[in-house]
């Protein structure tokens, strides 16, 4: 009975049917005051674009090169600030050695390094990596010791009784109690990614949905320019649904908690 509730919850009708509405009156008033040829673009024109543009190839070559440099971007950023916040969070040492550079970078938007990440790295898939990772990695960092700092004390005490200390304790104890946290933080960050690449596309990247959004606004054709815009939207939705869908599967009993009450 609870699966079937949030099934039909996370369906959510009313909101798609509000949706639609409003893609009807957008499509209404553009005609009626006669807007299609301003800055404006009717939802049926973009939607052609958006099919034209991903049945030629033109679009969806772009969206492959746009995922590609996404993973490998987000990916990085897991692999850096899951191990890093794991330590931050198990050991004060390490978080006095650290909290100074992290508190100094943690600041700094994505978007003011890519002149420097284009000076350094040039243009090409490194420099989206490298501003894609710095963007994303500290929502993942934060919640990983977030989530390592509110470990119940009890398991630890739990974890020495049974003989399980070190190492050991960080990865059968600390990790997976804090799980919960750190997919929070990679959910978090993912959007944030994605904002990033396209952002970086669009400012100094030759390929993607980002510099083919730069091309279609210089070229001043809007339905293919509200095309990408859209599909970015459609990707961070479905970015969105895998995360949860996977989270839900890794953390399955989490879902059966939160059932039972």
């Amino acid at each position: 009975m609870h699966r079937v509730y949030g099934v039909a919850r996370r369906a959510n009708p009313a909101g798609w049917l509000f949706l639609f509405a409003a893609v009807l009156a957008a499509e209404a008033a553009v005609r009626l005051f006669d807007l299609s040829d301003s800055s404006v673009a009717t939802p049926s024109a973009t939607f052609r674009a958006l099919v034209d543009g991903m049945s030629s190839g033109a679009l969806s070559g772009e969206l492959g090169t746009t995922l590609l440099s996404y993973v490998q971007g987000f990916a990085l950023a897991i692999v850096i600030g899951v191990p890093v916040g794991i330590a931050i969070g198990a050991s004060r040492t390490i978080e006095s050695m650290t909290i100074g550079v992290v508190e100094f970078l943690r600041p700094i938007p994505a978007v003011a390094l890519i002149p420097l990440a284009i000076y350094v790295l040039g243009l090409g898939a490194p420099m989206l990596r490298f501003v894609i990772a710095y963007a994303a990695v500290w929502p993942i960092l934060i919640n990983t010791v977030y989530g390592v700092r509110g470990v119940d004390r009890m398991l630890y005490d739990v974890a020495a009784t049974s003989g399980v200390t070190g190492a050991a304790r960080i990865v059968r104890v600390v990790v997976p109690a804090a799980l919960p946290s750190i997919a929070t933080g990679i959910r978090l960050s993912a959007s944030i990614a994605l904002v990033v690449c396209v952002t970086a596309e669009y400012l100094a990247g030759n390929a993607g949905v980002g510099a083919y959004l730069s091309t279609q606004q210089g070229a001043y054709r809007l339905p293919e320019l509200y095309a990408a815009a859209v599909l970015t939207g459609l990707l961070g939705i479905a970015i969105d649904m895998l995360l949860r869908f996977v989270e839900g599967r890794a953390l399955f009993w989490r879902g059966e908690a939160q059932a039972q009450r």
